[in-house]
């Protein structure tokens, strides 16, 4: 009985093997009349994925770069339809610099039909760059974490620490300056007093905390933009790697405001020092709230 069952196993499983072997391309005496552009990148300057639209007769290609970046001799990678073809052809050197930044490619399908597609390159117009208003400073505090007697709040840095009213007008300027390889970007900011000309000394009766509170980088400096972990990286202007911070960075619906909120440990609380020393020692994070000026 066992080997009755084993021997009609093997023989099935030798006929399917069989009809899986001699199967024939159930398309190959099919002719593709497909003819699109399916992807197109540049091999410089380009920020994200293009944007690729077609309709029944026509087909566009919107591709962003960084401003400034040369296009007088890029090179594209193309993809197609199956078995279509594209003239220019992928791989080969084109001007984009001239005719509103734009050239027609020709895709035609393996059948011989054609369709023109038109690819424009376009500046990328980052959300960020342009000039930012610090409109507040604030910061969250936690007094006995986690114990019934605890508490907790939401206060103005210059609820308790006065000299923070001198953020109250700084400004912080963002210019994208190029990408990386993994499509992040890369820029420089600029963050500067306001017209009282001077930053915040974040000192309390003695205690200095400017280690919780000075996270927002002075001056200048260059950043790192993540758009997949919805992180910007500050690098400030002449000093160590160690120095840099890495935030997530929250925008209002029509980026109108941004928000810029730092982690401010260590949880040090002065239990001989009076209410707003104790809240500041508890101090959890802190927050730039910025608004974009017109």
């Amino acid at each position: 009985m066992n080997l009755r069952i084993t021997t009609i196993g093997a023989g099935m499983l030798l006929g399917l093997s069989c009809l899986s072997g001699c199967t024939d391309d159930p398309f190959e005496d099919i002719e593709s009349n497909e003819r699109a552009i399916t992807g197109f990148s540049l091999d410089k300057g380009q920020i994200g994925v293009a944007d690729i639209v077609r309709t029944p007769e026509t087909g566009t290609v919107t591709v962003y770069v960084v401003r400034g970046t040369d296009l007088t001799n890029v090179v594209p990678r193309i993809e197609t339809s199956y078995k279509a073809h594209v003239s220019p052809a992928s791989g080969e050197a084109v001007d984009f610099s001239t005719g509103n930044r734009t050239k027609m490619y020709s895709v035609t399908s393996e059948s011989g039909q054609t369709r023109e597609w038109t690819v424009q390159v376009k500046d990328y117009q980052s959300d960020m760059d342009g000039t930012w208003k610090v409109t507040n400073m604030q910061f969250q505090y936690f007094i006995g974490e986690g114990e019934s007697w605890g508490w907790n709040g939401t206060k103005n840095v210059a609820n308790n620490i006065a000299d923070a009213t001198k953020e109250n007008d700084n400004t912080l300027a963002f210019t994208t300056t190029g990408v990386t390889d993994d499509g992040k970007i890369t820029g420089t900011y600029t963050h500067s007093p306001g017209p009282d000309g001077a930053f915040a000394d974040f000192n309390y009766k003695g205690t200095d905390y400017n280690y919780k509170f000075r996270r927002l980088p002075k001056n200048q400096g260059t950043f790192v933009r993540d758009f997949a972990a919805n992180t910007i990286t500050f690098s400030p202007g002449g000093q160590a790697a160690g120095q840099t911070k890495t935030i997530t960075i929250e925008f209002n619906a029509d980026k109108s405001t941004l928000k810029l909120p730092f982690n401010v440990q260590p949880y040090d609380i002065d239990w001989g020092g009076d209410g707003n020393k104790q809240e500041l020692g508890g101090a959890k994070t802190t927050w730039y709230m910025l608004q974009k000026e017109k």
